[in-house]
Protein backbone atom coordinates (compact mmCIF):
# COMPACT_ATOMS: atom_id res chain seq x y z
CA UNK A 1 0.00 0.00 0.00
CA UNK A 2 2.61 2.62 0.80
CA UNK A 3 4.38 1.80 -2.37
CA UNK A 4 1.12 2.59 -4.23
CA UNK A 5 0.47 5.82 -2.64
CA UNK A 6 4.10 6.42 -3.49
CA UNK A 7 3.57 6.03 -7.28
CA UNK A 8 0.84 7.78 -7.45
CA UNK A 9 2.13 10.56 -5.14
CA UNK A 10 4.73 10.59 -7.76
CA UNK A 11 2.52 10.55 -10.61
CA UNK A 12 0.12 13.49 -9.49
CA UNK A 13 3.61 15.66 -9.10
CA UNK A 14 4.43 14.96 -12.36
CA UNK A 15 0.86 15.34 -14.07
CA UNK A 16 1.31 19.22 -12.37
CA UNK A 17 4.38 19.26 -14.14
CA UNK A 18 3.25 18.59 -17.24
CA UNK A 19 -0.09 21.08 -16.47
CA UNK A 20 1.83 23.99 -15.70
CA UNK A 21 4.71 23.22 -18.95
CA UNK A 22 1.19 23.45 -21.13
CA UNK A 23 0.10 26.44 -19.14
CA UNK A 24 3.66 28.16 -19.80
CA UNK A 25 4.28 27.09 -23.26
CA UNK A 26 2.45 26.64 -26.24
CA UNK A 27 1.82 22.93 -27.12
CA UNK A 28 1.21 21.60 -30.65
CA UNK A 29 -0.44 18.37 -31.76
CA UNK A 30 2.47 17.16 -33.11
CA UNK A 31 4.60 17.90 -29.87
CA UNK A 32 1.85 15.33 -27.93
CA UNK A 33 2.00 12.66 -31.08
CA UNK A 34 6.05 12.67 -30.51
CA UNK A 35 5.21 11.79 -26.60
CA UNK A 36 2.74 9.13 -27.53
CA UNK A 37 5.05 7.42 -30.17
CA UNK A 38 7.71 7.79 -27.58
CA UNK A 39 5.91 6.11 -24.75
CA UNK A 40 3.70 3.32 -27.49
CA UNK A 41 7.17 2.80 -29.79
CA UNK A 42 9.98 2.33 -27.26
CA UNK A 43 9.29 2.90 -23.71
CA UNK A 44 6.71 0.69 -23.48
CA UNK A 45 8.12 -2.60 -25.70
CA UNK A 46 11.43 -1.73 -23.41
CA UNK A 47 9.29 -2.61 -20.70
CA UNK A 48 8.17 -5.91 -21.80
CA UNK A 49 12.01 -6.70 -22.88
CA UNK A 50 13.05 -5.87 -19.70
CA UNK A 51 10.73 -7.79 -18.17
CA UNK A 52 11.16 -10.76 -20.30
CA UNK A 53 15.40 -10.25 -20.14
CA UNK A 54 14.55 -10.46 -15.94
CA UNK A 55 12.39 -12.94 -15.72
CA UNK A 56 12.17 -16.75 -15.63
CA UNK A 57 10.90 -18.15 -18.91
CA UNK A 58 9.37 -21.62 -16.75
CA UNK A 59 6.17 -23.35 -17.08
CA UNK A 60 5.20 -21.73 -14.30
CA UNK A 61 6.08 -17.86 -15.83
CA UNK A 62 4.14 -19.23 -19.35
CA UNK A 63 1.16 -20.38 -17.26
CA UNK A 64 0.53 -17.02 -15.64
CA UNK A 65 1.16 -15.34 -19.29
CA UNK A 66 -1.24 -17.43 -20.31
CA UNK A 67 -3.96 -17.27 -17.30
CA UNK A 68 -3.58 -13.30 -17.34
CA UNK A 69 -4.17 -13.36 -21.13
CA UNK A 70 -7.40 -15.44 -21.02
CA UNK A 71 -8.48 -12.91 -17.82
CA UNK A 72 -8.16 -10.13 -19.92
CA UNK A 73 -10.14 -11.11 -22.54
CA UNK A 74 -12.95 -12.02 -19.86
CA UNK A 75 -13.02 -9.15 -17.78
CA UNK A 76 -13.01 -6.45 -20.73
CA UNK A 77 -15.85 -8.12 -22.06
CA UNK A 78 -17.44 -8.78 -19.13
CA UNK A 79 -16.77 -4.95 -18.25
CA UNK A 80 -18.36 -3.36 -21.29
CA UNK A 81 -21.50 -5.79 -20.65
CA UNK A 82 -21.84 -4.07 -17.69
CA UNK A 83 -21.95 -1.06 -18.86
CA UNK A 84 -24.28 -1.15 -21.72
CA UNK A 85 -26.50 -3.05 -19.06
CA UNK A 86 -26.10 0.05 -16.60
CA UNK A 87 -26.86 2.64 -19.07
CA UNK A 88 -29.82 0.79 -20.47
CA UNK A 89 -31.08 0.52 -16.83
CA UNK A 90 -31.02 4.57 -16.87
CA UNK A 91 -32.44 4.32 -20.10
CA UNK A 92 -29.87 5.63 -22.39
CA UNK A 93 -30.81 5.32 -25.96
CA UNK A 94 -28.88 2.95 -28.17
CA UNK A 95 -25.51 5.06 -29.15
CA UNK A 96 -24.96 6.25 -26.10
CA UNK A 97 -25.34 2.91 -24.16
CA UNK A 98 -22.93 1.91 -26.52
CA UNK A 99 -20.41 4.40 -25.80
CA UNK A 100 -20.94 4.45 -21.65
CA UNK A 101 -20.45 0.12 -22.35
CA UNK A 102 -16.92 1.07 -23.70
CA UNK A 103 -15.84 4.48 -21.53
CA UNK A 104 -16.54 2.32 -18.56
CA UNK A 105 -15.54 -1.33 -19.24
CA UNK A 106 -11.92 -1.28 -20.83
CA UNK A 107 -9.24 1.11 -18.73
CA UNK A 108 -5.54 2.45 -19.73
CA UNK A 109 -3.85 -0.66 -19.23
CA UNK A 110 -1.34 -0.03 -21.15
CA UNK A 111 -0.43 3.87 -21.19
CA UNK A 112 -0.53 4.21 -17.10
CA UNK A 113 -1.12 0.01 -16.28
CA UNK A 114 2.15 -1.54 -17.72
CA UNK A 115 4.68 1.19 -16.24
CA UNK A 116 2.31 1.60 -13.28
CA UNK A 117 2.84 -2.61 -12.65
CA UNK A 118 6.72 -2.49 -13.47
CA UNK A 119 7.02 0.09 -10.62
CA UNK A 120 5.13 -1.77 -8.07
CA UNK A 121 6.09 -5.16 -9.04
CA UNK A 122 9.20 -5.35 -10.95
CA UNK A 123 9.99 -6.39 -14.36
CA UNK A 124 7.30 -9.46 -14.27
CA UNK A 125 4.77 -7.27 -13.05
CA UNK A 126 5.30 -5.28 -15.94
CA UNK A 127 5.23 -8.02 -18.12
CA UNK A 128 2.08 -9.73 -16.89
CA UNK A 129 0.65 -6.52 -17.61
CA UNK A 130 1.77 -6.27 -20.93
CA UNK A 131 0.30 -9.67 -21.61
CA UNK A 132 -3.07 -7.96 -19.67
CA UNK A 133 -3.02 -4.95 -22.13
CA UNK A 134 -2.77 -7.69 -25.48
CA UNK A 135 -5.88 -9.01 -24.12
CA UNK A 136 -7.43 -5.88 -23.93
CA UNK A 137 -6.07 -5.08 -27.47
CA UNK A 138 -7.97 -7.85 -28.78
CA UNK A 139 -11.00 -6.71 -27.20
CA UNK A 140 -10.81 -3.04 -28.38
CA UNK A 141 -10.21 -3.83 -32.17
CA UNK A 142 -12.75 -6.97 -32.40
CA UNK A 143 -16.33 -6.38 -29.97
CA UNK A 144 -15.62 -2.33 -29.97
CA UNK A 145 -14.97 -1.63 -33.18
CA UNK A 146 -18.82 -3.32 -34.13
CA UNK A 147 -20.33 -1.38 -31.09
CA UNK A 148 -19.29 1.60 -32.50
CA UNK A 149 -19.96 1.06 -36.41
CA UNK A 150 -23.40 1.55 -37.44
CA UNK A 151 -23.35 -1.18 -40.03
CA UNK A 152 -22.15 -3.27 -36.83
CA UNK A 153 -20.35 -5.42 -39.55
CA UNK A 154 -16.41 -6.41 -38.27
CA UNK A 155 -13.58 -5.60 -40.71
CA UNK A 156 -10.13 -7.77 -40.63
CA UNK A 157 -8.47 -4.57 -41.83
CA UNK A 158 -9.60 -2.93 -38.71
CA UNK A 159 -8.23 -5.60 -36.63
CA UNK A 160 -4.95 -5.33 -38.27
CA UNK A 161 -4.16 -2.39 -35.81
CA UNK A 162 -3.66 -4.89 -32.58
CA UNK A 163 -0.03 -5.78 -34.22
CA UNK A 164 1.61 -3.19 -32.63
CA UNK A 165 5.01 -2.03 -31.57
CA UNK A 166 3.96 -3.95 -27.59
CA UNK A 167 2.61 -6.67 -28.89
CA UNK A 168 5.97 -7.09 -31.36
CA UNK A 169 7.58 -6.74 -28.98
CA UNK A 170 6.11 -9.41 -26.71
CA UNK A 171 6.18 -12.34 -29.39
CA UNK A 172 10.19 -11.36 -29.96
CA UNK A 173 10.75 -11.48 -26.32
CA UNK A 174 9.08 -14.81 -25.75
CA UNK A 175 10.60 -16.01 -28.46
CA UNK A 176 14.36 -15.26 -27.59
CA UNK A 177 13.52 -16.54 -24.02
CA UNK A 178 12.09 -19.95 -25.48
CA UNK A 179 15.00 -20.64 -27.56
CA UNK A 180 17.15 -19.49 -24.25
CA UNK A 181 19.03 -16.75 -26.16
CA UNK A 182 20.43 -14.23 -23.67
CA UNK A 183 20.88 -11.11 -24.89
CA UNK A 184 23.93 -9.19 -24.30
CA UNK A 185 24.42 -6.63 -21.43
CA UNK A 186 24.47 -3.49 -23.40
CA UNK A 187 21.12 -4.45 -24.37
CA UNK A 188 19.30 -5.16 -20.93
CA UNK A 189 20.88 -1.70 -19.59
CA UNK A 190 19.22 -0.12 -22.66
CA UNK A 191 16.09 -1.65 -22.22
CA UNK A 192 16.15 -1.07 -18.10
CA UNK A 193 17.32 2.41 -18.75
CA UNK A 194 13.91 2.85 -21.17
CA UNK A 195 11.45 1.19 -19.83
CA UNK A 196 11.94 4.20 -17.01
CA UNK A 197 10.54 6.86 -19.42
CA UNK A 198 7.04 5.18 -19.66
CA UNK A 199 5.60 6.56 -16.67
CA UNK A 200 6.83 9.84 -16.23
CA UNK A 201 6.27 10.46 -19.65
CA UNK A 202 2.31 8.86 -19.83
CA UNK A 203 1.96 11.41 -16.74
CA UNK A 204 3.31 14.44 -18.71
CA UNK A 205 1.24 13.95 -21.46
CA UNK A 206 -2.00 13.62 -19.27
CA UNK A 207 -0.80 17.06 -17.87
CA UNK A 208 -0.46 18.26 -21.15
CA UNK A 209 -3.99 17.67 -22.16
CA UNK A 210 -5.60 19.20 -19.22
CA UNK A 211 -5.24 23.18 -20.00
CA UNK A 212 -6.46 23.18 -23.00
CA UNK A 213 -9.65 21.18 -21.95
CA UNK A 214 -10.20 23.42 -19.39
CA UNK A 215 -10.08 26.24 -21.35
CA UNK A 216 -12.44 24.85 -24.25
CA UNK A 217 -15.34 24.85 -21.08
CA UNK A 218 -17.58 22.81 -23.06
CA UNK A 219 -21.26 21.49 -21.33
CA UNK A 220 -20.69 18.50 -19.39
CA UNK A 221 -23.30 16.09 -19.64
CA UNK A 222 -23.58 15.16 -15.95
CA UNK A 223 -25.68 11.73 -16.56
CA UNK A 224 -23.40 10.37 -18.90
CA UNK A 225 -20.15 11.24 -17.48
CA UNK A 226 -21.59 10.69 -14.04
CA UNK A 227 -22.71 6.72 -14.89
CA UNK A 228 -19.23 6.10 -16.71
CA UNK A 229 -16.91 7.48 -14.16
CA UNK A 230 -19.47 4.98 -11.23
CA UNK A 231 -19.02 1.84 -13.30
CA UNK A 232 -15.49 2.19 -14.31
CA UNK A 233 -14.00 3.42 -10.77
CA UNK A 234 -15.84 1.81 -8.47
CA UNK A 235 -18.62 -0.73 -9.44
CA UNK A 236 -16.46 -2.69 -12.06
CA UNK A 237 -13.35 -2.99 -10.28
CA UNK A 238 -15.00 -3.74 -6.79
CA UNK A 239 -16.56 -6.52 -9.01
CA UNK A 240 -13.78 -7.85 -10.56
CA UNK A 241 -11.29 -7.28 -7.60
CA UNK A 242 -13.66 -9.34 -5.25
CA UNK A 243 -14.18 -12.32 -7.89
CA UNK A 244 -10.23 -12.71 -8.31
CA UNK A 245 -9.93 -13.19 -4.34
CA UNK A 246 -12.04 -16.69 -5.02
CA UNK A 247 -9.84 -17.55 -7.61
CA UNK A 248 -7.50 -20.25 -7.73
CA UNK A 249 -4.62 -18.28 -9.37
CA UNK A 250 -1.20 -17.20 -8.51
CA UNK A 251 -0.74 -14.23 -6.28
CA UNK A 252 1.27 -12.17 -8.92
CA UNK A 253 -1.78 -12.85 -11.75
CA UNK A 254 -4.19 -10.85 -8.95
CA UNK A 255 -1.58 -8.63 -8.17
CA UNK A 256 -1.70 -7.02 -11.21
CA UNK A 257 -4.97 -7.79 -12.51
CA UNK A 258 -6.32 -5.93 -9.43
CA UNK A 259 -4.38 -2.72 -10.74
CA UNK A 260 -5.34 -3.43 -14.50
CA UNK A 261 -9.07 -3.29 -13.56
CA UNK A 262 -8.89 -0.09 -11.32
CA UNK A 263 -7.28 1.86 -14.23
CA UNK A 264 -9.18 5.24 -16.21
CA UNK A 265 -10.84 4.43 -19.14
CA UNK A 266 -8.54 3.62 -22.31
CA UNK A 267 -6.81 6.55 -23.97
CA UNK A 268 -7.48 4.50 -27.37
CA UNK A 269 -11.28 5.17 -27.09
CA UNK A 270 -10.24 8.85 -28.29
CA UNK A 271 -8.69 7.60 -31.34
CA UNK A 272 -11.58 5.06 -31.73
CA UNK A 273 -14.85 7.12 -31.41
CA UNK A 274 -13.19 9.71 -33.53
CA UNK A 275 -12.61 7.43 -36.26
CA UNK A 276 -15.94 5.05 -36.00
CA UNK A 277 -18.51 7.23 -34.16
CA UNK A 278 -17.80 10.93 -35.06
CA UNK A 279 -17.33 11.80 -31.37
CA UNK A 280 -13.40 12.38 -29.63
CA UNK A 281 -15.29 14.97 -27.65
CA UNK A 282 -16.83 12.37 -25.67
CA UNK A 283 -13.94 10.35 -24.89
CA UNK A 284 -11.32 13.15 -24.42
CA UNK A 285 -13.71 14.10 -21.64
CA UNK A 286 -14.42 10.32 -19.89
CA UNK A 287 -10.74 9.87 -20.23
CA UNK A 288 -9.03 13.31 -18.61
CA UNK A 289 -11.84 12.93 -15.88
CA UNK A 290 -11.35 9.06 -15.24
CA UNK A 291 -7.43 9.77 -15.20
CA UNK A 292 -7.61 12.62 -12.67
CA UNK A 293 -9.82 10.82 -10.13
CA UNK A 294 -7.82 7.52 -10.83
CA UNK A 295 -5.12 9.17 -8.41
CA UNK A 296 -7.65 9.09 -5.56
CA UNK A 297 -10.39 5.70 -6.46
CA UNK A 298 -7.24 3.35 -7.20
CA UNK A 299 -5.82 3.53 -3.74
CA UNK A 300 -8.12 3.18 -2.14
CA UNK A 301 -10.03 0.65 -4.00
CA UNK A 302 -6.83 -1.54 -3.09
CA UNK A 303 -6.91 -0.59 0.10
CA UNK A 304 -10.54 -1.69 0.97
CA UNK A 305 -10.21 -4.95 -1.19
CA UNK A 306 -7.10 -5.80 1.27
CA UNK A 307 -9.62 -5.88 4.12
CA UNK A 308 -11.35 -8.91 2.68
CA UNK A 309 -7.90 -10.95 2.07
Amino acid sequence: MSTLLSSFGIMTIIILLGFIIARKYKITAESKQLLIIIIIHIAVPSIILNGIFNTDMNGTTLAKMFMIFLLSIMFNTVGILLGWFSAVIFRFRAIKAKKIAILSGLGNTGFIGIPLCERLFGPEGGLLAAIYDAGLDVVAFTLVIVLLQKNEKFSFRSFKAIMNMPIAAIMIGVSIAIIGYQPPLLIKHLTSTLANLAAPLAMIYIGLLIPEFLKEKKKIPVRFVSLSLIMKLFIIPLLFIMILQIMPIAVEVKNVVSIQVSMPTFMLATVLFAKYANDEETAVMITIYSTILSLITVPLIVYATSLFL
